[in-house]
């Protein structure tokens, strides 16, 4: 099936793109998301009209994207969760930096939120591979546009 792509989808192309996709994946994800349209021949034809339209709107979402990134670049934000507590013995120092829980993509989303910076922050572009699961400083980046990315500083600190 080949789909018209009305925004960045990764793995599969950019706004704009002309791209051959499962047939399942497009029908059932794709369209209805409103990530993207049936390629025909007449939507091939008014596309190319609309082409300098998604241009201009790309060139604006970088440019906000870039704005964001000046904001966001360097801040820290500080998550408390309840520390793992251990009698000290020795295989329970290996644990003592261990909290309850995790910090999640959505939590570095509301904490950066709080922070009032004027930037919204979907939690779906925050990369974390795998929750935070300890105490410690993690720099996380967060993926604006394809090619923009920021670095943010987590500290999960231990609540008292």
């Amino acid at each position: 099936m080949r789909v018209i792509l009305k925004e960045d989808v990764a793995h599969v192309g950019n706004m704009g793109d002309i791209v051959k996709v499962a047939d399942g994946y497009g029908r059932n994800y794709l369209i209805p998301q409103g990530l993207a349209e049936l390629a025909t021949e007449d939507k091939a034809k008014a596309f190319a009209h609309q082409k300098a339209m998604i241009e201009h709107k790309k060139a604006k979402l970088h440019k906000e994207a870039l704005d964001q990134q000046a904001k966001l670049n360097g801040i820290s934000v500080t998550i408390t969760r309840a520390a793992v507590k251990n009698d000290k013995t020795a295989e329970a120092k290996a644990d003592e930096n261990r909290i309850h829980g995790s910090v999640t993509n959505r939590d570095i989303a509301d904490a950066i939120a709080a922070l009032n910076l004027g930037v919204e922050v979907d939690r779906r572009k925050i990369d974390l591979p795998q929750p935070i699961r300890e105490l410690g400083d993690f720099d996380v980046e967060i993926k604006l546009v394809h090619d923009v990315i920021a670095t943010v500083k987590v500290i999960v600190a231990a609540a008292e």
